[in-house]
C-alpha cells in the first residue's frame, strides 16, 4: 500500500518559485535550500508546520537531466517547462513494492545505498514516483 508523501516541481526560478508559494499557498519554508549532486539541482521543502507538502527544485545546469526535461516540455504559455516532476509516496516495504511492479512490466531504479526506489514514468502514467520506506 501507498501513502502519499510530497510532491516536486521544476521550477525555473527557485527563490521567485519559493516567494509565490509562500504568498499564494501560505506555505513556509522548512529547511535552508539545498544541492542534490546526484540530479544536479536545486531544491527548496516547503509546507506547513512540520508537514513538507512540497520540493521545488530547478537545475544547476544544462547537463541535469531536470534540465533536459524542462526543455523538452516547454510549450507557449510554459516556455519554461515547468511543472510536476515527481511524486512521493510512503510504503512499508519499498522492495516487495518494486517486485510487485516489476511483475506486472513496470520499470523501477533500486537506490544501491538506500531503500528508495524510482518508479520509471511509464509504469505510472508518465509521472515519475519514487517510494520511500518511512523512518524508523
Amino acid at each position: 500500500m501507498l501513502a502519499f508523501d510530497h510532491f516536486t516541481v521544476a521550477v525555473n526560478d527557485l527563490d521567485a518559485s519559493v516567494r509565490n508559494w509562500e504568498a499564494r499557498f501560505g506555505m513556509t519554508v522548512q529547511a535552508e535550500q539545498a544541492h542534490n549532486p546526484v540530479g544536479n539541482f536545486d531544491f527548496a521543502r516547503l509546507g506547513y508546520g512540520d508537514q513538507t507538502l512540497v520540493h521545488l527544485l530547478h537545475p544547476s545546469s544544462s547537463e541535469s537531466p531536470v534540465h533536459r526535461l524542462m526543455e523538452s516540455r516547454g510549450v507557449p504559455g510554459n516556455e519554461h517547462g515547468e511543472g510536476l516532476y515527481l511524486m512521493v509516496f510512503k510504503t512499508l516495504d519499498t522492495a516487495a513494492m518494486a517486485t510487485k511492479i516489476e511483475a506486472d512490466g513496470g520499470r523501477v531504479t533500486r537506490n544501491p545505498r538506500g531503500t528508495n526506489v524510482w518508479v520509471h514514468p511509464t509504469a505510472s502514467n508518465f509521472v515519475m514516483l519514487e517510494l520511500q520506506q518511512p523512518s524508523a
